[in-house]
């Protein structure tokens, strides 16, 4: 396990990550941190300031933390003013003089530099004369990645918290990250153990409180982190640990809703900050690997070995990059300047978006019905970053290769989420589909309410028209949550346990008509029903859409549906 702890430091570097963890393990080491790093801030050489008593002789003292990236030689030594020597004098020469508080005055003092790296041989004698020459002012110490993953070990990963089959289902995890049919069962076994819940999202027995579970939300936490990092080896797949990352997050969410409201703390919605910035860091790593296949015309069938591979392909990128954009989108911000931004970052991950639409035809072409989910978030994210040509022009191609397929019973968007149905039943490879694969869908549905938010009232009417005529066995039908949704919506797919199916929708001649309709929804308890978003009410709207779309729950149609109040008097 330190083997493995330490190749996970080696990948984190100095801001927002290394730093990210250390003040976790020194409050799990009985220390109180009283500074933690503030980008911007000008710190004197600390980064992190915490008191405690020594771990080892249990003096009491100021641990002054110096977090750098990597391995120090020469230059990292005493190359410049970032650089480790400098820091170090500038903590004796500015911050021990003037920036320490009264009650440290007769502290001893410690200074750690602590890196995800190692000393190098060619600084050893200069570092052994630097420590011998200021030893008189402090005790100063290294602690590289192989002590540091001894002392996370020892201190958030102890037998106490972290079990003998916790290591197990990690270990086993970490090597089947490379596998993109690896569902990741062992994980999401640790994380329930860990977080005490049983398959049903509900509390075991005696569920832990307070220090206790602030500590399982860190294991969880780490645990997620280290597969996340372990998949950006050569080896990996990085949407693997894009996944668990989510995974992480969303059941962590769902645990802290779980706790009395008396006994929420401050320090549990810390702990889960840490993992929605962690998650938004690895977003973006994803991001970067994917953003290039973007650009360049069918690069998803270089990688596919026919239509239905590609199209399952498509749409979860689509999927993906829509909720990305979306976590950017609605990210909380408290300035101007945050909200520029976020809403740029949002925009950065929408140029690809609109890029792989543009790029590959089969994005089209969705194969299976409840990829109207990948569409329905990627139009909410054209739509409210003001794209709205680019969401009609992609809607027009989405109806004609559905309207087309639905007519010729082959490459219809099927019924059924079994691969072995799509393939056999589904008319994609070259087959006719059978009535059983389109006796009910999702998508026209969709396409009906979107035609209509984005004003495009003829298409609306031709499909209306070709529904009672072309295709009448579709059952046209959408899902509605209600007030339980929350209870389940972090933790698995909602729809199969909360709120009621709208069916069979019975398309007006008119999109005037519909419009209506969809509007009296929106009024409706339905509408109601998104009021209660835990994740909303906290600032964190983007937490919904990322579950929407990791367990396949469909998007609420209030929520778009509210949308067309922004293209109608």
């Amino acid at each position: 396990m330190k083997l493995i702890i330490a190749e996970y430091l080696r990948s984190l570097k100095e801001r927002d990550e290394l730093d990210r963890l250390l003040p976790d393990l020194l409050v799990e080491m009985d220390y109180v941190p009283v500074a933690r790093p503030q980008t911007g801030n000008r710190q004197h050489g600390v980064d992190i300031a915490a008191r405690g008593n020594n771990y080892e002789t249990g003096e009491d003292e100021l641990l002054l933390l110096v977090v750098k990236q990597g391995d120090i030689g020469r230059a990292e030594w005493d190359g410049g003013n970032q650089s480790v020597r400098p820091s170090i004098n500038e903590i004796f020469d500015v911050y021990l003089k003037s920036h320490l508080e009264p009650q440290d005055q007769g502290r001893s003092i410690r200074i750690v530099v602590a890196t995800s790296g190692e000393l190098k041989q060619t600084v050893q004698a200069s570092w052994s004369g630097f420590l011998n020459d200021n030893k008189s002012k402090a005790r100063i110490e290294f602690w590289g990645t192989d002590f540091i993953a001894t002392l996370i070990e020892k201190h958030l990963l102890d037998e106490h918290i972290f079990l003998d089959e916790d290591r197990h289902d990690l270990r086993r995890a970490l090597a089947l990250s490379g596998d993109s049919e690896y569902e990741r069962q062992d994980l999401h076994r640790l994380f329930m153990r860990v977080l005490d819940l049983n398959d049903k999202g509900q509390l075991t027995g005696k569920p832990k409180t307070g220090k206790a579970l602030l500590k399982a939300l860190r294991i969880v936490n780490l645990s997620a982190q280290m597969f996340a990092y372990w998949t950006l080896r050569d080896d990996g797949d990085t949407r693997q640990g894009f996944f668990a990352l989510e995974r992480a997050m969303l059941w962590s969410w769902h645990r802290i809703q779980l706790v009395d409201e008396k006994n929420k703390q401050d320090e549990l919605v810390g702990a889960f900050s840490v993992m929605w910035r962690n998650y938004n860091r690895f977003a973006f790593q994803y991001f970067n690997r994917i953003q290039p296949y973007s650009f360049v015309e069918n690069s998803i069938t270089r990688y596919a070995s026919n239509g239905v591979e590609s199209s399952l392909i498509a749409f979860e990128q689509i999927g993906i990059l829509a909720s990305i954009a979306l976590f950017q989108c609605f990210h909380p911000v408290s300035t101007v300047e945050e909200k520029t931004f976020w809403s740029n970052n949002a925009n950065v991950v929408l140029d690809a978006l609109e890029a792989w639409l543009l790029n590959n035809s089969i994005s089209s072409s969705p194969c299976l019905d409840r990829h109207s989910q990948d569409i329905i978030l990627a139009l909410v994210a054209l739509y409210e970053l003001d794209r709205a040509e680019i969401a009609k022009e992609w809607l027009k191609k989405l109806f004609r290769n559905v309207d087309y397929a639905f007519k010729a019973k082959k490459f219809v968007p099927v019924a059924s989420d079994s691969l072995d149905d799509l393939i056999e039943e589904g008319g994609w490879l070259g087959g006719q589909a059978t009535e059983r694969m389109m006796e009910t869908s999702w998508m026209l549905a969709t396409f009906a309410g979107w035609s209509v938010i984005l004003g495009m009232d003829e298409m609306y009417e031709v499909l209306a028209k070709n529904v009672g005529e072309n295709y009448p066995g579709a059952c046209i039908q959408l899902w509605h949550p209600e007030k339980d949704l929350y209870q389940y919506l972090y933790f698995q797919s909602a729809h199969s346990e909360s709120g009621v199916t709208e069916a069979p929708i019975q398309l007006p001649a008119t999109a005037k008509e519909y419009r209506q309709q969809m509007q009296m929804i929106c009024k409706s308890e339905f509408g109601k029903a998104l009021l209660d978003s835990p994740a909303s009410l906290s600032g964190l709207l983007a937490l919904d859409f990322i579950s929407y779309r990791h367990f396949s729950t469909p998007v609420p149609p209030v929520f778009w549906y509210s949308l067309i109040n922004d293209t109608v008097g």
